[in-house]
């Protein structure tokens, strides 16, 4: 969108419009600063935080002369009185945003503008094929796309994290585990023995409680599962590529869905204790143990190919990437 300039820096009328999502916003006012000086100031209600997911505010401004709502990025919570990065909404209450319009967009020559808040999930999430579920734009554990996030072994929901070549227990529970036999609670346990055991449904999926995807996030993420993980391989176009100069694959959705895409870094593997093949080999767990009591069904891919129907020993420390909804 051709955002125009302000020939002068004149007054800008805010309107402010909530609109309602699960949590519902409401009594949003948004107040120019005056003299103008480029920021708004917005405060708003939120409603129907509970449960386990895990939200964050998302504003946009709904443009006056087209009416499309353009989403803004140069935006703040204020914490007592200080300007945070930091999105999340973790509990019911009054908040208070402060907006850099013309960072944002520029000076305006709008007199009149809507400004639309909501509460949305925490993670980031695409569709990549009609029916499919929705994928998570980062490994639990990440910040960007391209960070490698945390490592479990399959059943695992503590997760561990690489800090100064030892592996550190997200929990705080150990500062230099090893990814082995003894640390694995599934190792040598059969399908029959995980179920009795309640690691694992009726339909031989791992339980919310040893879900790293639903423990660590919440609501409805889980981790995926063999048919997920194959139908990305076989609905989507995968290009090996580098994100910030780390390697791993760009997997786009086809047709309609060309437009979303998910990257898939070479995170490498936990062994022991060390860190294995980071930026050259990705290894990513399913929810699905194999008929045999050593592996589960994973996804591994390096520059040449990708196998979704890959078998990972459980005790090896792979990353975790989220879905959210059932395929139709």
């Amino acid at each position: 969108m051709n955002i125009k300039k302000l020939i002068t820096a004149g007054i800008m009328a805010l309107v402010a419009l909530a609109t309602f999502a699960e949590p519902t916003v409401t009594d949003v006012v948004a107040k120019q600063r005056y003299p103008w000086n480029g920021l708004v100031d917005i405060t708003c209600k939120v409603t129907g935080i509970s449960g386990t997911a895990q939200w964050k505010f998302s504003v946009a401004a709904v443009m006056p002369d087209t009416g499309n709502a353009r989403k803004v990025s140069q935006f703040w919570v204020v914490k007592n009185g200080v300007n945070s990065t930091d999105r999340k909404v973790q509990a019911n209450g009054t908040y208070k945003l402060l907006w850099d319009a013309k960072a944002e967009l520029g000076q305006v020559t709008y007199d009149n503008m809507v400004m639309r808040v909501t509460v949305v999930d925490l993670h980031d999430m695409v569709q990549l094929w009609e029916g499919g579920p929705y994928w998570a734009t980062t490994n639990i554990g990440a910040e960007n796309p391209e960070d490698y996030g945390y490592y479990f072994w399959w059943g695992d929901t503590v997760g561990y994290k690489r800090e100064n070549k030892k592996w550190v227990a997200t929990d705080g529970s150990q500062s230099n585990f090893s990814f082995n036999k003894s640390n694995t609670l599934t190792f040598t346990k059969d399908i029959a023995t995980l179920q009795s055991e309640g690691w694992i449904t009726a339909d031989s999926v791992l339980v919310p409680e040893h879900d790293a995807a639903r423990v660590h996030w919440g609501g409805g993420w889980r981790m995926p599962t063999k048919q997920e993980l194959g139908d990305l391989n076989g609905n989507c176009d995968w290009t090996w590529t580098k994100l910030n100069g780390v390697k791993g694959y760009v997997v786009r959705g086809r047709g309609d869905y060309a437009s979303n895409s998910i990257f898939l870094p070479c995170a490498g593997r936990g062994d022991g204790t060390s860190l294995c093949f980071a930026g050259s080999l990705g290894y990513y767990w399913s929810s699905v143990p194999c008929s045999d009591s050593y592996s589960a069904l994973g996804l591994c891919f390096d520059s040449s190919d990708h196998n979704t129907g890959y078998y990972g020993n459980r005790v090896f420390g792979f990353s975790v990437r989220p879905v959210q909804g059932f395929a139709k």
